[in-house]
């Protein structure tokens, strides 16, 4: 199994639930053309954005004790602690900027961390080679 698939994973789950919450029209109306309306609830996306943030951050520290980097989980911490605030906590305007900003911090932490990947799987097969 490739090793990304955490972060990816759980980046993609915690940032759809979140825009779900946030009510972005684009998700809304794919999940009414979908006829999963249902799904549209504080009680499901909550519980689906923790889970997923916690799978992500996980996937972040993995990749933390392979490369040794730390600034992907730092990255991702502080994007995961926006969102989850921005959708929880703070309500409004000042709301979708945390959720955006959470979102972009986690993407970009994500290419972060399999650059990392990459360029430690890369300096490994030199060592050996």
């Amino acid at each position: 199994m490739k090793s990304w698939i955490a972060d990816v994973a759980g980046v993609s789950g915690a940032v759809l639930a979140a825009l779900c919450c946030a009510g972005n029209s684009l998700i809304v109306a794919g999940l009414s053309a979908a006829g999963l309306s249902f799904l549209r609830r504080d009680a499901i996306l909550w519980p689906v954005m923790i889970a997923s943030l916690g799978v992500a951050l996980w996937g972040f520290w993995q990749g933390r004790s392979l490369h040794r980097s730390s600034a992907p989980l730092i990255l991702g911490s502080a994007g995961a602690l926006s969102l989850a605030a921005g959708v929880i906590v703070v309500h409004g305007p000042p709301a979708m900027t945390m959720i955006y900003g959470g979102a972009t911090a986690l993407m970009l932490a994500v290419l972060l961390n399999v650059r990392a990947r990459r360029l430690c799987a890369t300096s490994i097969e030199r060592q050996s080679a």
